[in-house]
């Protein structure tokens, strides 16, 4: 009997570790609901979260839409968004480019952009959800520093991208829930 609470004890106490481990100071944010764009080519527009979008935060506190980090150290960044223009009937030569951006310290001094993601929609795909990737990269992010993602229609576009302010651009793609994200994780 006591070999047996031996090894009860060793296993429990071996799972502890383990979650110790998978609880890494991280954070992970993503939106299921979709979001509005406005026509402003050249203008950095965010792609807001809500507190319920949270799925976990070990690193630091969110408020007005910008995680900000508890504590200086180097950390892993990345994010995305699923984007649709919503546009129909145009020329083979029209074209909508777009930029996503992961951005420390938006309108601060100490404004960094730490990644971003370009795609262009052409004929045949403008009404189609494409997906902005930010790979991960590291970054040094001071305590206080904030993380925020960002679009951008990009002012050499030829055409606009859908004016009715009931049309969601930034979109679940067919099959997939998570319509925008991003994820912090501290480097170990």
């Amino acid at each position: 009997m006591k070999n047996h609470i031996k090894s009860i004890i060793s296993i429990c106490l071996l799972l502890a570790s383990f979650m110790g481990f998978a609880q890494a100071p991280s954070l992970y944010i993503r939106s299921i609901r979709s979001i509005h764009l406005e026509n402003a080519p050249g203008a950095l527009q965010p792609i807001p979260f809500h507190e319920v979008d949270m799925v976990y935060n070990k690193i630091g506190q969110f408020l007005n839409n910008k995680i900000t980090v508890n504590k200086t150290d180097t950390y892993e960044v990345s994010g995305f968004a699923n984007i649709n223009p919503g546009v129909m009937g145009t020329s083979t030569k029209d074209s909508i480019q777009m930029e996503v951006y992961l951005i420390k310290n938006h309108q601060q001094p100490t404004e960094t952009i730490l990644g971003k993601d370009a795609f262009t929609f052409t004929y045949g795909n403008f009404d189609v959800a494409a997906g902005f990737h930010i790979a991960p990269i590291k970054a040094q992010l001071q305590a206080n520093d904030d993380v925020s993602l960002w679009v951008k229609i990009l002012p050499t576009s030829t055409i606009a991208i859908n004016k009715s302010a009931k049309y969601d651009h930034v979109t679940k793609p067919t099959g997939m829930e998570q319509i925008a994200g991003m994820r912090i994780a501290k480097v170990e």
